[in-house]
């Protein structure tokens, strides 16, 4: 019984194409080859192995070479040959998808956290600014003080009562004006100056739609929340745009429902225009009527 047959040698295929006699630029820029450019390469491919019109990605090329390689008279080598290029292309299909979904995410999450912490932000600069400039008037302050210290000691010196009586009143009204200054700090801080809770993530997350599609429910309706079961809530909302839904209105189909960790509910419709309409008078009345309780819908 003859034995399994051997396995195609691809260091020969690989010392074939380092020794042959064109280099690989003149290879590609070889002037009778009928494909000379990506344009060129489009054309062809499109009468044989890709649909027109079709962008050109990584995994339609990789389907492209698996084609190829099934052409008559192509060898087990160079059928191997194809095979792997096709795989290492189809690879970086994949790694061309994961990197525009994680830019994608990133983005989005980039923008929702700015818009999170802006307020905050904004606080906090406003704070120091007031800080800075009551530290700025109480150096002032302290300066012009120790001017009146030194002019009262000079005054002391003299014989003159009348001017000492003077100095003393005008450090006095200094002494005054630093104490004012004080208290205004003190208050400044005490409302100010006081800790700014964290903005959990999952609140950021539902208040901030994903997506113009999605509308968020407030988390206060007795029949919305995570005590029901997901599919009693899919039908009531449902019914609900059942209510709203009319003959010359848009088609409307709920998508999907989540449920956040705030104990609100984030519904998605099959369009933004669908989205748009719910949240339009007199349709938002009629949808939140129909949810009944104390249903409302986040801004």
């Amino acid at each position: 019984m003859p034995g399994p047959l051997p396995a195609p040698c691809m260091l020969n295929l690989g010392k074939a194409t380092r020794s042959g006699s064109l280099s690989l630029e003149e290879t590609v820029n070889d002037p009778d080859a009928k494909i000379k450019d990506s344009e060129s390469a489009r054309i062809f491919l499109d009468q044989l192995y890709m649909i027109q019109g079709e962008l050109t990605t990584p995994e339609h090329i990789s389907h492209a070479l698996f084609y190829i390689s099934q052409a008559k008279g192509v060898s087990n080598t160079l059928q191997s040959a194809i095979h792997a290029t096709a795989y290492l292309v189809r690879d970086l299909a994949t790694l061309e998808i994961a990197e525009s979904i994680t830019k994608a995410i990133s983005e989005r999450l980039e923008t929702s956290i700015i818009t999170a912490i802006s307020p905050q932000v904004a606080k906090i600069l406003s704070a120091s600014e007031n800080l800075a400039k009551i530290n700025e008037d109480a150096e002032m302050l302290s300066s012009h003080i120790t001017e009146k210290v030194e002019s009262l000691t000079s005054a002391v010196n003299s014989t003159d009562p009348n001017q000492l009586e003077s100095k003393v009143q005008d450090l006095i009204a200094d002494v005054g004006t630093i104490k004012e200054s004080l208290e205004d700090m003190k208050t400044f801080i005490v409302t100010e100056n006081c800790v700014i809770p964290p903005t959990l993530y999952r609140d950021m997350l539902a208040s901030t739609p994903p997506n113009p599609n999605q509308i968020p429910l407030g988390n206060n309706h007795h029949l919305l929340n995570s005590t029901t079961s997901r599919e009693t809530i899919i039908d009531h909302i449902k019914q609900a745009l059942e209510s709203v839904d009319r003959i010359d209105g848009l088609d409307m189909q709920l998508k999907s429902i989540t449920q956040l960790h705030n104990n609100s509910i984030l519904i998605e419709l099959n369009s933004q225009e669908a989205a748009v309409w719910i949240k339009a008078a007199p349709n938002k009345e009629t949808f939140l009527a129909r949810l009944g309780g104390k249903a409302t819908i986040k801004d």
